[in-house]
């Protein structure tokens, strides 16, 4: 959860060269306009992937789930 998507967004693709799906959302405290970003990385990336979003967004949420396999229609 981050009130920086767009920052958050750029820097991942460009590090990890892979997509983001972007949700928005609102702070139930807060009543901010958030944004909930999905993005697949692999356990040698977690590490790295939570360096970048800290970086750009200090009270960014993070969620980490373990994922047994991903499938998609998309064959690239």
């Amino acid at each position: 959860m981050t009130e920086w998507p767009h920052e958050i967004c750029k820097a991942l693709t460009e590090t990890f060269g892979s997509g983001i799906t972007r949700v928005s959302a609102k702070g139930g405290y807060s009543n901010r306009d958030k944004a909930m970003l999905y993005f697949v990385v692999n356990r040698y990336q977690v590490i790295r992937m939570k360096d970048i979003v800290h970086d750009i967004d200090s009270a960014a949420f993070i969620i980490i789930s373990e994922v047994a396999d991903i499938f998609s229609s998309n064959n690239e």
